[in-house]
């Protein structure tokens, strides 16, 4: 948010600053005159819009691995109560599993359109993480493809806390794990 928050003032204090020449002409986009020659906004601000755009994808894939996060630690096992909330509907998780796979294959998809020169290393190992923890879900069908899957392999596929992750909660938490690391750049 901090830093959202400080790329759009930057834009702000270029574009409200009134840098014009003579007869309205910018002093930073006319070449004739290069001893007034300022800084190229228009360079300037296509960097921050590009910045922007990365913040925000990354913010986006950070939400939906967060939304898998909470998806395992509240629905597992659950149903939804006429006006007690959730209840207990034990081993009948597969639209439950079917929707972390969903949200796994956008979370690939995003990693995949993400451009930037600074996190291109991190963004190709999330992507591969990302993928991994995909593939397990897939190479898992058998017992987490059908309405019947258990509370048990639900955790051990989407679980980060399980102790047994063999299903996809361990590519899960390395995933998480590496796009967290982004917020420490």
């Amino acid at each position: 948010k901090n830093t959202l928050s400080a790329i759009l003032m930057t834009l702000f204090l270029f574009i409200s600053c009134n840098n014009s020449g003579k007869d309205g002409n910018s002093a930073s986009t006319n070449p004739a005159d290069e001893s007034t020659k300022g800084p190229n906004l228009t360079e300037i601000s296509k960097k921050i819009t590009d910045s922007n755009a990365v913040v925000l994808a990354v913010k986006e894939v950070e939400t939906l691995i967060a939304s898998i996060d909470e998806l395992a630690d509240k629905a597992i096992g659950k149903k939804i109560q006429q006006n007690n909330g959730l209840g207990t509907e034990n081993n009948h998780n597969g639209s439950l599993l079917a929707g972390v796979y969903a949200i796994s294959t956008l979370i690939t998809q995003k990693l995949s359109s993400l451009n930037s020169e600074e996190l291109k290393e991190k963004i190709k190992e999330a992507k591969d993480c990302s993928e991994k923890f995909t593939k397990k879900l897939e190479t898992g069908h058998a017992e987490l493809g059908k309405e019947d899957a258990t509370d048990d392999d639900a955790k051990k596929a989407v679980l980060k806390t399980n102790a047994d992750k063999s299903k996809g909660a361990e590519e899960l938490e390395k995933l998480f794990k590496s796009v967290e690391s982004w917020q420490k750049q």
